[in-house]
């Protein structure tokens, strides 16, 4: 991408757009179904309006067009975050069956990877035997990343602030290591991000009020995974890459070592991995005993420490399969821990 004109009136709009349109839908959310109401799995105690993606969509992607970009990819990620947050509102309000979601994901997924899309073409040297290159396998690939980050995000969407906050973080650090590479394109466009995403924060996390005023919804957590795996893709890739495909991995650790380790245990215990349950990191911060603050800020922190890590890593010039291994290290001790304390406090 080519730098942007002068951003500031465009990151200022997202911003100010972000907290008149939540203040806008709010009201409007019982009318258009997007109301979560207490109950079942659900432990918040009020009616809560599900409208936070819609408004991050509405406030970002009016800043994005005042900038001076060229057409693509980011026309291409308009029109999948589009159909994601119709995806998403649809799935709030009517609530789809997994399989019709994933086939929906998938399609969407294609849109954004295939016929010269966002692609990942290149793992570097992660196995430690040369630069793997991906082929003809890169859009496939390519795909199943993008499906599977945005799961990671959704299910992170359980309790106050967690999606929003740990997306936050990645999306400053990527911001960060952006600027620093040269890559002010980019750079500028997840500062309009950030930017839309604050005001969300503010109010479902709990800043300002005793209880989250708004929800992401699918949504949300659909426009935050969309987003997280298109730049976490590009950013990867190219000439001039923001940071390593490796270094990926540890930027969004946190949701995807969470997904997995959730995926391995319904699969041990003869369930789908796509079946829900109560057992993911969050969950576990509140069995021992944490608020839900608390083990937002703590999972907000553990996103935080472990890109800095990877960062640092490439920086010193660790090879990139150590990396990896270091990284799949923590999966199989976090799973091996989580295992075991919830066979113990079921």
């Amino acid at each position: 991408m080519n730098a942007p004109g002068e951003p500031s009136i465009a990151i200022l709009l997202a911003f100010g757009a972000s907290w008149a349109w939540l203040g806008l839908l709010r009201p409007l959310a019982p009318a258009m179904g997007l109301l979560d109401r207490p109950g079942g799995r659900k432990q918040h105690s009020h009616p809560t309006p599900m409208v936070g993606g819609i408004a991050m969509f509405l406030s970002f992607w009016p800043g994005v067009f005042l900038l001076d970009l060229p057409p693509t990819p980011i026309q291409r990620l308009f029109l999948v975050t589009l159909l994601v947050i119709v995806i998403g509102a649809w799935d709030d309000a009517r609530k789809l069956r997994v399989r019709h979601r994933i086939a929906a994901e998938l399609v969407t997924g294609l849109l954004l990877c295939a016929g010269g899309g966002v692609t990942v073409v290149t793992l570097g040297n992660l196995l430690g035997l040369g630069t793997l290159d991906l082929g003809i396998l890169a859009v496939p690939f390519s795909v199943v990343c993008f499906i599977g980050v945005i799961n990671a995000v959704n299910m992170a969407d359980g309790i106050d602030g967690l999606a929003a906050g740990t997306c936050l973080v990645s999306t400053i650090i990527m911001l960060t290591l952006s600027w620093w590479r040269h890559r002010f394109a980019e750079a500028w466009i997840l500062a309009l991000l950030v930017a839309a995403l604050i005001p969300f924060f503010c109010l479902n996390a709990r800043l300002f009020t005793n209880k989250a005023l708004v929800f992401l919804g699918d949504a949300g957590s659909l426009f935050l995974g969309t987003t997280m795996a298109f730049f976490t893709m590009t950013l990867s890739q190219g000439e001039n890459p923001a940071f390593k495909p490796v270094v990926a991995l540890w930027l969004i650790a946190v949701p995807l070592i969470d997904m997995f380790a959730s995926f391995l245990r319904r699969l041990l215990a003869g369930r789908s991995p796509f079946s829900p349950d109560r057992h993911h990191a969050h969950h576990l911060l509140r069995q021992l005993k944490f608020s839900e603050k608390s083990a937002t800020g703590i999972l907000m922190a553990t996103t935080f420490t472990l890109a800095i890590l990877g960062v640092v890593l490439e920086h010193l010039g660790v090879p990139e399969v150590l990396m990896f291994l270091s990284l799949l290290l923590l999966y199989a001790l976090y799973c091996a821990f989580t295992i075991h304390f919830w066979q113990r406090h079921v």
